[in-house]
């Protein structure tokens, strides 16, 4: 498979005005391929932010010490870059970020999602065009001239994502872009990326603290005090749940039950990581049974 970001012996560590380092990363060695779906999970302090900003160049050697490299669609974006090759990569790996008021730089929405577009110098009739396609990918048709602060968060994030889409990225990295949103908003944003998933042509990268959003990803990474601790399917991983609870880490809350009742000797199946199939073994479950009792479920 073609990778569009490969990572060879990374480590990095921030650099305090006195020349203090603080080690955030040690050793990563991870490639992605083009369009698969991966989620990087982690606590906080793990790493996942930092490793997302060192692909994406929001970091770079002015910001700490760097050993190993990092090549983004065939640039080793640790070395020296032209403001111009700098502007390229950032264009292919676009980055949707935790707070979107971060990132949203007009004061309409059509204006803020032509951003972009307009400083690659598109014909303006493209850009309109764009506009149009970009709000009706992300469900925001209608609010074209909107102002983006009278939004909801979950609306806000989606204009963020359209605006990333209308640079035609090939990689996107979404870090925690969740995390500030109602379910509502929430599910607005997963859904986007099961749609972008389902396209095929976008590597995407989601940094998230909700297993439940890893569960659908083709590949789940786990950091641990900056360094990969696991790294498979979300099958692979989530099964692991002692290894994960070793790191403070939890699983989605379908799995956690399967694997209380496994532990009580309730249940011998596999462990589901979607709601529907833990419905589906339940029902299974207490057909061959009968009641269950909330002693059952006891650690």
């Amino acid at each position: 498979m073609d990778n569009i970001i490969e990572i060879k012996d990374l480590s990095f560590s921030y650099r305090d005005p006195d020349g203090t380092l603080h080690p955030a990363l040690k050793n990563i060695n991870l490639s992605f391929g083009r369009g698969t779906y991966t989620a990087v999970l982690g606590h906080n302090g793990s790493g996942k932010s930092t490793l997302a900003k060192l692909i994406n160049m929001v970091l770079t050697r002015e910001d700490g010490d760097i050993d190993g490299t990092i090549t983004v669609c065939g640039k080793d974006v640790t070395g020296e870059l032209s403001d111009d090759e700098a502007y390229e990569i950032q264009r292919r790996v676009g980055m949707v970020h935790q707070n979107p008021d971060n990132q949203i730089v007009a004061t309409t929405v059509e204006e803020d999602i032509a951003f972009g577009p307009e400083n690659l110098g598109m014909d303006p009739k493209e850009i309109r065009r764009i506009v149009t396609d970009m709000l009706k990918a992300v469900g925001m048709e209608g609010h074209e001239k909107s102002a983006p602060h009278r939004l909801s968060g979950g609306q806000k994030q989606r204009i963020a994502v359209a605006g990333v889409l209308a640079m035609n990225p090939e990689c996107i990295i979404f870090d925690e872009s969740t995390a500030m949103l109602d379910p509502q908003g929430r599910e607005a944003i997963l859904k986007t990326i099961d749609e972008l998933h389902r396209r095929g042509d976008v590597t995407i990268i989601t940094i998230t603290h909700y297993m439940n959003e890893a569960t659908d990803a083709d590949r789940v990474v786990v950091l641990n005090r900056g360094e990969v601790f696991m790294d498979g399917t979300p099958e692979e991983i989530f099964t692991q749940v002692e290894k994960l609870h070793s790191v403070s880490l939890d699983v989605p809350q379908v799995t956690e039950l399967f694997y209380k009742l496994k532990k009580a000797g309730k249940y011998s199946g596999k462990l589901p990581l979607h709601t529907d199939e833990g419905a589906e073994a339940l029902a299974g479950l207490l057909k061959k049974r009968g009641k269950l009792c909330p002693s059952d479920l006891k650690m």
